[in-house]
């Protein structure tokens, strides 16, 4: 049974939110927006097109029709300085050019940039075929369209997952270091509430914040996109809010002593924009190098990210995520641990 302060704790931590306009933006709005603009930019069914550029120096009608004739190739004719503009500013992929002798030609291009590469492997292959060359054997692609294979269905839990960190990091924090600033912490310790429940309240209000967030991202991820949990939604619930409970740990360690909002502000910037970064929000870490993926899997958005897309995408049980489990529970117990400690009333 709740005692009576730390009921009427709780029910401040609710009113806080939903006194705050900006917050409720952030917590329901900006994970939509992100969905909405991610989702649909790279959910788009059509096959991938390039840009490129066309050297009045290079005089190969033949190449040159069969380029404008392919659906997949956007190209543009000009000469080598404003094609090589063009690429700086993303308008064209690559620039076909004329070699060394007549009958050769040559790529311009960045061998970083994988659009580009890809974009040559294309056009090199409509220019063989158009100079003769057959292949040896026939093939076909058959496609195939399931759940859990699309890009909306890898971002929607790494949305759900930012949201829970971002909320957790700047509104237990910022709502901490404004208490102490206003000097309602030290009215609060002269009260018969016990210390504890002041702590308690602000978890309870997560929770509460949560459940706002987590509704409207996956009522939104359902009816714009038909988006689903492939594995148990109660294992997916629970994962969100330990996820919010160790974020919400670490929120109050970073509120636990000072009276400055610019420096708790910094803090959970410092804290949060690494992980935004790092974490496999927008894409896969497996694009970084071996030593920074040993790294960020220690990284508690990685972790709630990484369990959330496991029971989504792959249908994994809860007895399957003993290592993000472990994660999170290490960052809410020694942030609970550490903001006991370091917690300062005045």
């Amino acid at each position: 049974m709740l005692s009576v302060s730390l009921r009427e704790q709780i029910k401040c931590r609710w009113r806080e939110f939903l006194r705050e306009p900006s917050a409720f933006f952030w917590v329901v709005f900006m994970p939509l927006l992100w969905m909405v603009i991610l989702g649909f930019s790279f959910s788009n069914s059509s096959s991938e097109s390039y840009g490129v550029g066309w050297a009045d120096s290079y005089k190969n009608t033949d190449f040159q029709t069969a380029l404008k004739e392919h659906d997949q190739i956007k190209l543009t004719s000009g000469n080598l300085e404003e094609l090589r503009t063009a690429i700086k500013r993303g308008k064209i992929q690559l620039v076909i050019t004329a070699g060394t002798t007549g009958d050769e030609l040559s790529y311009l291009l960045d061998p970083t940039n994988p659009s580009a590469q890809r974009a040559k492997e294309k056009v090199d292959d409509i220019l063989q075929r158009t100079a003769g060359r057959s292949d040896l054997f026939a093939s076909k692609v058959e496609a195939i369209e399931a759940k859990g294979t699309r890009y909306i269905d890898f971002l929607i839990p790494g949305l759900l997952g930012l949201s829970i960190m971002t909320s957790s990091l700047f509104g237990v924090a910022m709502t901490i270091v404004s208490n102490r600033r206003e000097n309602l912490l030290k009215r609060y310790i002269a009260t018969p509430m016990k210390p504890y429940e002041y702590i308690v309240s602000h978890i309870f209000g997560r929770f509460f914040v949560l459940a706002a967030e987590f509704f409207s991202v996956m009522l939104a991820g359902y009816l714009l996109f038909d988006f689903v949990v492939e594995g148990s939604f109660l294992s997916y619930t629970v994962i969100a809010m330990m996820g919010a409970a160790a974020f919400t740990a670490i929120a109050m360690v970073c509120g636990s002593r000072t009276k400055s909002i610019p420096t708790v502000s910094g803090m959970t910037n410092l804290l949060s924009i690494p992980m935004m970064l790092l974490s496999g929000i927008f894409f896969s870490t497996q694009n970084f190098p071996e030593w920074l993926q040993s790294v960020v899997k220690f990284f508690p958005l990685t972790a709630i990210v990484d369990a959330l897309r496991k029971i989504s995408l792959e249908g994994q049980s809860f007895d399957q995520l003993g290592f993000e489990l472990s994660i999170l529970m290490i960052y809410t117990i020694v942030g609970v641990v550490a903001s006991k400690v370091l917690f300062r009333w005045y």
